[in-house]
């Protein structure tokens, strides 16, 4: 009788061993097919031309008196101006910012005493849709420099307004470019894709054509008419 209960027992514990063993084993597998996904890499470009434009030019006088100063300026910004109207530029896109003053010290020319001069600067800023014109005016400006006039000139800064309209665009086309690599991955190595885990959007670059430019906190480059804006996505996809 005692061997029958125990033999009873045995049989008993390997059942409860063999439930718990099953337990687990699916628990694995769940979490098996939980855990089995391809994480990839996709990108888009896109080439585009920049539609507005900023460009600042300016001019400066320097001499021993405010008053020498404040006349050549006067009529450097007088010519400057004349300058801008015969180049068409028009009364929209143009802007004169206030006169900005500074006190030349004398050690800074060398000289003994407290003041030895005063350097007077009027900007010219010129915002315009107008970039192929614009641009071409920048370079034209030279002749203002011929002319004895000390035009300081930066260089024009290209931009593009539209770009909030174009990032869905190619987001859509880089989750596809990961899609198609996933999809070449998982031929190869044989298997199945399965639905889609999460995406990760990365930042924009908008660089100079065929620049190798990046950054981790994005790149806006405003020195080119014509722009590369490129989307990368990480996206997560199960695997069946």
């Amino acid at each position: 009788m005692r061997d029958r209960v125990v033999h009873i027992a045995g049989l008993v514990a390997l059942a409860i061993a063999l439930l718990l063993g099953s337990i687990v084993l699916a628990n694995g597998i769940r979490d098996r097919n939980r855990n089995d996904v391809l994480t990839v890499t996709g990108s888009a470009k896109r080439r585009i031309t920049s539609d507005y434009v900023v460009w600042d030019v300016s001019v400066t006088a320097q001499q021993p008196t405010a008053a020498a100063a404040a006349r050549q300026l006067a009529a450097w910004t007088q010519r400057t101006g004349a300058f801008l109207v015969e180049q068409k530029v028009r009364p929209g896109e143009l802007s004169v910012q206030p006169i900005s003053t500074e006190n030349v010290s004398a050690k800074q020319l060398g000289a003994k005493g407290a003041i030895a001069g005063y350097r007077l600067t009027r900007t010219f800023e010129i915002r315009s849709t107008r970039v192929s014109d614009i641009a071409q005016l920048a370079e034209r400006s030279s002749t203002l420099l011929a002319q004895g006039i000390p035009l300081a000139a930066q260089p024009p800064q290209y931009s593009y307004t539209a770009l909030a309209s174009l990032r869905p665009q190619l987001l859509a086309q880089a989750v596809k470019d990961a899609q198609r690599r996933a999809r070449a991955l998982i031929d190869a190595a044989g298997g199945g894709l399965g639905k889609l885990r999460g995406v990760n959007v990365g930042v924009f670059q908008v660089t100079a054509p065929n620049s190798t430019e990046v950054s981790d906190y994005g790149v806006y480059d405003t020195s080119t008419i014509a722009k590369d804006v490129t989307a990368v996505v990480n996206v997560t996809f199960a695997l069946s």
